[in-house]
């Protein structure tokens, strides 16, 4: 079986080297318009990698790289999600994002295109999103009725030699904490007011990460789980993460002067957009790798019923900073991203997912998934809080 690699930065490698570890698979291509860094991941994994210097914007040469795999990692960012899934559709290859953009529905929407073709697209299938919908719908499962669905994620590290880091693309992280929350409130789609006291709170995270403020932020999971779980009479869906209060005012001064925008604008003779000058003054996610120390925490809460009684359950998984370094040279949340994306993809592999079609997390059997993440260094924990 061939696995075709799109991107191989820090969370990419993560994917790649654990994905060759299964006997099913003969060949893992690297594909990155860095050939220093495919030659660098390539060295890590041996026999099984193949290097191939690769500009995605080149549709005939990612079009071949498609045709001559059996499935495709794409570690890309979200932007040429939709435009790589259509490519799948000519080529016959099956599928796999992290993480969705303003296209999400156009990637669902492409279900049936997917299923006609006998082709299986994961979508959204990184930590968060990826793991923290596969507990939501793990939990979903054990309760008799579900009112509410909330992922809360957490992460207590510090960070040498700088004051402000997003532990994930700086520009990415800019965009969902300044962008408007989107959310399943009493029933109803809805949008919040973005960086909104009224819309955080604090929460103990189980130790070793503690209690942190957490705030509303854009993200898939506020639309993906009314979307896929509200049999159970749900009434609330939303996401929720933990911010640095300097990262919080750096966001506000950004947002307040419009300089969180993708849009170029003109300034001193030059043109730029000035999202991208913005992320380029903070540290880039893999560059904080050996540099973060604590614990990032990313899980789903359920509140409903169980055996006829009120309950509250958190099921999580909680990496350690250091580990992650230790064990792949990443931080953690690109540690987590990255073994959470190939146990996704491991399962197809191991024919645990049968069905064709455009599957989001919510829609694949969690257990067969949940084994893969205690095998391969994500273990996950359940706790039942007070009701």
């Amino acid at each position: 079986m061939r696995i075709l690699h799109l991107g191989v930065g820090a969370v990419g490698e993560v994917i790649a080297r654990t994905v060759a570890t299964e006997d099913a698979v003969t060949n893992v291509v690297l594909a990155d318009i860095d050939a220093q860094r495919v030659a660098e991941v390539a060295g890590k994994i041996g026999s099984k990698a193949v290097r191939l210097p690769l500009d995605v914007t080149d549709t005939a040469a990612l079009r071949r790289a498609l045709a001559d795999a059996d499935f495709v990692v794409n570690a890309l960012v979200p932007r040429f999600n939709t435009g790589i899934m259509r490519l799948c559709l000519e080529t016959g290859t099956s599928y796999l994002d992290m993480a969705g953009d303003n296209d999400m529905d156009d990637e669902i929407a492409l279900d049936e295109q997917f299923r006609q073709a006998g082709l299986t697209a994961l979508v959204f299938f990184g930590i968060d999103p990826g793991a923290s919908d596969v507990f939501a719908r793990c939990l979903y499962d054990q309760f008799d009725t579900v009112e509410s669905l909330t992922v809360l994620d957490g992460d207590n590290a510090t960070v040498d030699g700088y004051e402000i880091a997003a532990s994930f693309s700086p520009a990415t992280m800019i965009e969902e904490v300044a962008a408007s929350p989107p959310g399943f409130v009493d029933g109803v789609m809805t949008e919040r007011e973005s960086m909104s006291a009224a819309n955080s709170f604090e929460f103990d995270f189980p130790a070793p990460v503690g209690r942190l403020r957490v705030w509303n932020t854009d993200h898939e999971e506020s639309v993906l789980m009314p979307r896929y779980l509200a049999g159970k009479g749900l009434r609330n869906a939303n996401f929720f993460i933990a911010l640095d209060e300097r990262f919080m005012e750096l966001v506000r001064v950004v947002h307040t002067l419009r300089l969180d925008s993708r849009q170029p604008i003109e300034f001193g003779g030059g043109r730029f957009a000035p999202l991208d000058f913005i992320a380029s003054r903070l540290p880039r996610a893999v560059d904080l790798a050996g540099k973060m120390h604590g614990h990032v925490c990313v899980g789903a809460l359920a509140e409903g019923t169980l055996g006829g009684k009120p309950a509250r359950r958190y099921m999580y998984q909680v990496t350690a900073h250091d580990q992650a370094f230790a064990h792949m040279g990443v931080q953690g949340t690109g540690y987590q991203t990255g073994l959470s994306a190939a146990c996704a993809v491991i399962m197809w592999v191991q024919g645990h997912v049968q069905e064709k079609g455009v599957l989001a997390p919510e829609r694949v059997d969690p257990q067969p998934y949940l084994d893969l993440m205690g095998r391969h260094g994500v273990p996950w924990q359940v706790v039942d809080l007070p009701a």
